[in-house]
């Protein structure tokens, strides 16, 4: 029988995002539904009843974390997979991100291929939370149904007496004790005095019994549960017991469980990072230094996809044995995601190149998969406390930003953070320099992204991306330049010219028959200049462009509040007029609190 492909909800406003992410998935063998916007996730939340939920941090109407909470508290939304999607990793919007509720988080831009393994984990991890959930109901149903046992205790003269089946019910091959002070002396050595004070309290009339104890019985333990009333009869008190063992054994498992990975029996994210936390603390006092290692396997998605998930997890497995045996002493060790371990290690009793060299040598996997011997290698990155990161969560981001930058570099397989640390400083003022002279060089340029309709399949709009043509360097990734042009100051010069050459361009479009809207972004620093409208109206009058061919970019927020309280920012919006034969009878409607602004009527 076929199963029942899993249901996802897409939750993004980009469509350009939510396309590629619905592609990848469905091709993946997923059922997708999309929503763009967080008001419109939690109508599909109710509709569609989907097995997990992907989610982007930044959208209008109801953010990534406010949806993830709303979630939380509906029915049903309490076990569902919540998986963030967002444009930073910082451990800020990490902490925010988990606290709001969420499973997990992978960043953009996003790699389809570790997206789909990211999905694959955490739905297992959902069924798996699901069979314990259910497990666990089923245990406190049959101890309801469980039989009790009884006793009474004779005030006066500490005798206890136990209904017959006490010994049989308990397991034990010895006699019940027969007084008070036989029992305390078989309960545990730390639990006596507690216990003694309980039945004193009870023969008081003070309070009836509701404790828990372990009795020692022949090769194990039992945990028993003393209740009683505080009615006393006669110098008597009645009152029940139960074996507990069983149910205590359940929840200690249900607990390493939700703390371990279950198919290498390591400890998870979680757990780990508490784990590491503790011995950054007990560090911090020793003035000891701790080294994050994380170890990635390279491509596990190549063997889900030609031999089946698995004989993945046969690789995820071979490598957890090999690492156990590779582990120092003293040291943590846990499976961080779905292809990528960590290890915690003290750094004053480790032969760092030793272990380098066996980790290099011997994590070169060697496998038999369907008759055919497969090699795997591992990519590692290594942190070290406190030079680079102070708390668990920064150590392991450094690590695994280390780690990344074997993609990099392909020639290397460890890589420690102080050289991207070094690298990173160095170069980003050889890259600042060089901006401060790429505008008048001339090597700054625009792309035009196109905006579809679709609706009507048309093309009815552009976004103009700035991009920057290093004369050594080739093309630069905005990623590395613009925080050092909103940093340095540089924004409002180079800002300025995107304004007048994305104008420029849709004048000449436009003469040209084309007639599309121009989207241009906008640096806070921007929005934020009063001399920002004068410049835009002056631009529209110098080049005679349609007022309406020219808008901030839709990926960020619009503000549609029209003198109402704005959706977005909750404030009142405000209109900044300007001259009526400069832009068409048009005004420029600007909120003054997400600082958004369109042309309007």
């Amino acid at each position: 029988m076929q199963e029942t492909p899993a249901k996802i909800l897409l939750v993004d406003d980009d469509p350009g995002i939510r396309l590629l992410i619905q592609f990848g998935l469905t091709r993946a063998g997923y059922q997708v539904t999309e929503a763009s916007n967080g008001l419109e996730a939690l109508e599909c939340f109710e509709t569609a009843k989907p097995d997990l939920m992907l989610i982007d941090v930044s959208m209008p109407e109801l953010d990534g974390f406010e949806t993830v909470a709303a979630i939380r508290r509906r029915e049903g939304g309490e076990m569902i997979p919540l998986v963030m999607v967002t444009g930073s990793d910082d451990n800020e919007s990490v902490t925010k991100a988990f606290h709001a509720g969420a499973t997990d988080f992978i960043t953009k831009p996003i790699n389809l291929p570790i997206l789909t393994q990211r999905v694959r984990y955490a739905l297992a991890s959902a069924v798996r939370e699901q069979r314990l959930r259910r497990i666990h109901l089923e245990q406190q149903s049959a101890c309801q149904l469980a039989k009790l046992g009884f006793w009474r205790l004779w005030i006066e003269t500490g005798q206890l007496q136990w209904s017959l089946d006490a010994a049989t019910l308990l397991g034990r091959s010895a006699a019940m004790p027969t007084s008070v002070a036989a029992l305390i002396e078989e309960a545990r050595p730390d639990q006596r005095q507690r216990l003694r004070q309980a039945f004193d309290q009870a023969g008081t009339r003070a309070a009836g019994l509701d404790l828990e104890i372990e009795l020692a019985r022949t090769g194990n333990a039992c945990i028993i549960k003393l209740q009683s009333s505080p009615q006393i009869e006669d110098g008597v008190i009645v009152g029940a017991f139960q074996d507990v063992t069983a149910l205590r054994a359940f929840e200690d498992q249900t607990l390493y469980l939700v703390e371990h990975d279950e198919l290498t029996n390591l400890p998870n994210h979680r757990l780990f990072s508490r784990l590491l936390a503790d011995r950054l603390e007990r560090d911090q006092h020793a003035e000891a230094r701790t080294g994050m290692l994380v170890i990635d396997i390279d491509r596990l998605h190549r063997i889900n996809e030609a031999f089946g998930p698995a004989q993945g997890d046969a690789v995820i497995v071979t490598l957890a044995n090999r690492l156990r045996q590779l582990l120092p002493s003293n040291s943590l060790l846990c499976r961080l995601e779905s292809d990528s371990f960590g290890m915690a290690i003290p750094m004053e009793s480790t032969d760092l190149a030793k272990l380098q060299a066996q980790l290099l040598s011997q994590l070169i996997l060697s496998l038999q998969i369907n008759g055919r011997e497969v090699y795997i290698d591992c990519s590692m990155g290594l942190a070290i406390y406190p030079d680079d990161g102070q708390e668990a969560a920064s150590l392991i981001q450094a690590a695994q930003a280390a780690e990344r930058e074997t993609n990099r570099d392909q020639s290397r397989r460890f890589i420690q953070f102080s050289e991207i640390r070094e690298a990173r400083a160095e170069g980003r003022v050889i890259l600042e320099t060089d901006l401060r002279r790429a505008l008048e060089k001339q090597e700054f340029f625009l792309v035009y992204q196109p905006q579809q309709c679709l609706a009507t399949q048309r093309i009815e709009g552009v976004e103009a991306l700035l991009r920057w043509n290093h004369a050594e360097r080739g093309i630069v990734s905005p990623v590395d330049f613009i925080p050092i042009l909103e940093e340095t100051g540089l924004i409002h010069e180079v800002g300025d010219w995107i304004l007048e050459e994305a104008v420029r361009q849709a004048v000449d479009w436009l003469q040209q028959g084309l007639n599309l809207r121009m989207s241009v972004n906008l640096a806070a620093a921007q929005v934020e200049n009063p001399q920002l409208i004068n410049r835009l109206c002056a631009l529209v009058k110098a080049y005679q462009l349609p007022p309406e061919n020219l808008e901030r970019s839709p990926r960020a927020p619009r503000c549609r509040c029209r003198n109402r309280p704005c959706s977005i920012c909750e404030n009142t919006s405000s209109v900044v007029s300007a001259s009526r034969s400069m832009i068409s009878a048009r005004a420029i409607h600007r909120c003054p609190i997400c600082c958004n602004f369109r042309w309007i009527p």
